[in-house]
């Protein structure tokens, strides 16, 4: 298995995640054994390995303690001291019985008439109908008032709480994070018992969401006589993210507590940019100020076959092109750069939106580039694959960063000013203290004023008037190689050497197989044939260490799992190669369907059922299913 074991967590699905997965590979390809664990977007369980032989495991994830406390939350609007109103329905019942009552003195009118009841009789059953119909007709009053005041109280508790979720939102005194971000214990049960299983020597917890998980996964090691260390990869300043949609100043101040909760209880912290390590060293009295690793491209990366952002738009070479590349929000500022536009003629603007362009930010967006006259001059673009960014870009004429000014924003080294860096472009960027000290020392660009439309434009108008300049500094292989991420890799695999010392080189290993739980005659005439392996009807987690390759006996957890595929991240996590053997001739059906959850190889020691499902291979008992087994062993 090889190297020190470094489990990474993220709150997401990974996919889409370029520092999470940039930093994987680097310790991976350094010679450590990672394995990375995301939140699955499909609810189920997915494993792929990928460059570096990172292992990528994707578990499902129920938020259990998020959901109660939205359950909670509406049952609170919902619940009324007078109770729901039901007056159109009483109403009609009340309509009914009076109908009844007239129905019956007009009956009795005519009986009168007709001598069929006596004076007597007929004034008895008109003073019992008074009286039934007063009784209906003051409930029916009764029942209106009480309407009415139930209507009431719904309009002053629908004000009353219109304004309760206007006002607690921006309130950040007395915040519990666990009742305001219950999510956060969730990723407890998502992550901790398989974190328990795997073992790690470390634990790299991406962002403030799992820093909780990993210092706990990490206290409950020390209980069993394990070390296990912790890096927690700071990617924003928490404290300050920037407010938009539901992340409100509450739910910020709630998260900044979580954070503030664990992070000296880290072994080492890795953030984005200097301001950001320098505050959380002096904020939280680290012991050292954290390691910085700039998110930012590959210097040796190669894009696919994509087109450019120029031909995508559909613009001639000499029409001026800026570009903002990144996501959507009002706090990213893209409204300043519509707004500066009309003090630009002739300059055009594309928006590479993410996630996609069909989202409300975006058709804000398309709303004020229609209210200021330059809906035809601002082009809206779905974005391009991670590798292909620099390479899509490279024809535009300057890149912008006009976000708002948010703690976060001024701290950070957003990843975009390296992506239009190594595309080769000028920087534009609102007068963020980081982002100006940045742009200020290299020269590769100009700084406005945040939120201000017309300093934006004179700062494009400079740009514009002597881009070669720009471009000269920009493309410095000097700024580049600093800058780039296999210089950031080079501080992430430094930090990890001196945490844990170097990867041990990996020697050869002869197979070593394990077969079970059952231990079939089949089995052992296999083994002895093989002259390699042995018999386990169970393995425990730690038994797994050494171990090339596994088969699995009719679908039977060789871990004591009621499923196989709950064993799978962990068998994928010790770089485990297995296969499922089926006995005899069984339901095909049930071979496919279960064939279909494992999602690995498949053998039949019937020919028949063999044949009968997709991807299944015949192992028959003799020398052929043993030259069979040796080819599994030699891969």
């Amino acid at each position: 298995m090889g190297g020190p074991h470094v489990v990474m967590i993220v709150a997401n699905d990974v996919t889409n995640d370029t520092r999470v997965l940039k930093e994987a590979i680097a310790l991976g390809t350094a010679g450590y054994r990672v394995t990375l664990l995301g939140v699955s977007a499909s609810g189920r369980t997915a494993i792929d390995t990928i460059e570096g032989g990172v292992v990528m495991i994707r578990v499902p994830g129920r938020f259990l303690l998020r959901d109660e406390r939205n359950r909670r939350r509406r049952h609170r609007r919902d619940r009324r001291l007078l109770g729901e109103r039901v007056e159109l329905a009483e109403t009609a019942r009340t309509a009914a019985r009076l109908a009844d009552l007239r129905a019956e003195t007009g009956r009795a009118q005519a009986k009168r008439r007709a001598g069929a009841i006596g004076p007597a009789s007929y004034q008895a059953g008109r003073a019992i109908r008074v009286v039934k119909g007063r009784g209906w007709r003051l409930a029916h009053g009764a029942r209106s008032v009480a309407g009415w005041l139930t209507e009431l109280e719904s309009r002053q508790a629908s004000g009353f709480w219109q304004w309760w979720d206007t006002w607690l939102p921006a309130r950040t005194e007395l915040v519990n994070w666990r009742s305001v971000i219950p999510e956060a214990d969730d990723y407890e049960a998502i992550f901790a018992d398989l974190l328990a299983q795997l073992r790690p020597d470390v634990l790299h917890a991406h962002d403030m969401h799992v820093i909780g998980v990993a210092c706990r996964a990490a206290g409950v090691a020390e209980l069993r006589g394990r070390t296990v260390k912790v890096v927690y990869d700071a990617h924003e300043y928490v404290a300050g993210l920037s407010q938009y949609g539901g992340r409100t100043p509450r739910m910020i101040a709630a998260w900044a507590q979580h954070e503030r909760t664990y992070i000296r209880s880290v072994d080492r912290v890795i953030t984005v940019s200097p301001a950001i390590a320098r505050t959380l060293h002096k904020q939280y009295r680290l012991d050292r100020e954290p390691t910085v690793v700039i998110n930012s491209p590959q210097l040796a990366a190669e894009g696919g076959e994509v087109t450019d952002i120029r031909t995508a738009v559909g613009l001639a070479d000499d029409v001026p092109l800026l570009v903002y590349s990144g996501g959507i929000t009002r706090a990213r500022g893209v409204e300043t750069a519509i707004a500066a536009l009309p003090l630009l003629p002739d300059v055009h603007l594309a928006v590479v939106c993410v996630p996609h362009t069909r989202t409300r930010p975006v058709d804000e967006l398309r709303a004020l580039a229609a209210e200021v006259g330059v809906k035809d001059r601002v082009h809206y673009l779905n974005p391009v694959q991670t590798a292909d960014v620099v390479s899509f870009l490279r024809t535009a004429d300057i890149g912008l960063i006009p976000i708002l000014r948010y703690p976060s924003h001024e701290m950070a080294l957003p990843n975009k000013v390296f992506e239009y860096t190594f595309a080769g472009l000028p920087v534009v960027t609102s007068d963020m203290p980081t982002l100006q000290e940045f742009v200020d020392k290299t020269g590769i660009g100009e700084v406005f004023t945040a939120e201000d439309p017309d300093d934006l434009a004179a700062a494009v108008q400079r740009v514009l008037k002597d881009p070669a300049s720009y471009r000269h500094r920009v493309a410095d292989p000097g700024l580049r190689s600093e800058m780039s991420w296999e210089t950031q890799a080079a501080h992430l695999r430094d930090l990890y050497a001196d945490l844990i010392g170097p990867p041990e080189p990996v020697e050869d290993t002869s197979p070593r197989l394990v077969v079970g739980p059952i231990g079939s005659d089949a089995a052992r005439r296999w083994l002895r044939e093989l002259g390699v392996g042995f018999i386990r009807p169970q393995l425990a987690p730690s038994d797994l260490d050494g171990i090339t390759h596994l088969l699995i006996e009719d679908w039977q957890s060789i871990l004591g799992s009621e499923d196989l595929v709950s064993d799978l991240p962990l068998l994928a996590a010790a770089r485990i190669k297995h296969a499922v053997v089926v006995y005899g001739r069984v339901d095909r059906e049930q071979v496919r369907r279960r064939a279909r959850a494992y999602g690995g190889t498949v053998f039949a020691t019937d020919r028949v059922i063999a044949e009968a499902v997709d991807g299944a291979r015949w192992l028959p008992a003799g020398p052929e299913g043993t030259e069979i087994l040796r080819g599994f062993l030699a891969d």
